[in-house]
């Protein structure tokens, strides 16, 4: 099965899919919009391929953290995600993409990845069981560890 919140995307998969049979199962995910796997992985069948085009340390961290077979994290042609796909139909695991290291705690992953997707300190607080002064010290770390200026 081809996993997309993008139709075109999703529909374009599903013919690549269906033009070369795999010789085992395995899902795709095609991260559209970037964010989609992150909150769709945790609900899929294995294995899974998640094919992004985000280039994000923190965010291709969380998104090895769900633990899908394999991530491909560069630009692909069609003929290299059926080959990844088959490789993750017989059991390989596999990441390909830039270096993971950002320095990052997963505390302060994870309260990046709310921001990212807008919300604020105290919605976040909310979500993640802390306080919003906690909240607020782990985005003054984020700032530091990212170079980002007050705002």
């Amino acid at each position: 099965m081809v996993f997309s919140d993008n139709d075109t995307l999703r529909l374009h998969g599903e013919a690549l899919c269906a033009s070369s049979p795999l010789p085992g199962a395995a899902h795709l995910v095609l991260d559209a919009p970037w964010g989609y796997a992150l909150h769709t992985l945790p609900h899929l069948p294995r294995p899974v391929l998640v094919v992004t085009g985000v280039n994000s340390a923190p965010y291709l961290r969380d998104l090895v953290d769900l633990r899908p077979q394999g991530v491909i994290a560069r630009p692909v042609g069609p003929q290299e995600v059926l080959a990844a796909l088959g490789r993750v139909a017989e059991g390989e695991c596999f990441y390909e993409g830039p270096v993971l290291e950002d320095g990052l705690l997963p505390c302060e992953r994870a309260v990046l990845r709310r921001l990212a997707f807008g919300l604020e300190n105290a919605e976040i607080a909310r979500e993640l069981g802390v306080s919003r002064r906690t909240v607020e010290n782990r985005v003054g770390a984020l700032r530091e560890k990212l170079g980002l200026r007050g705002g």
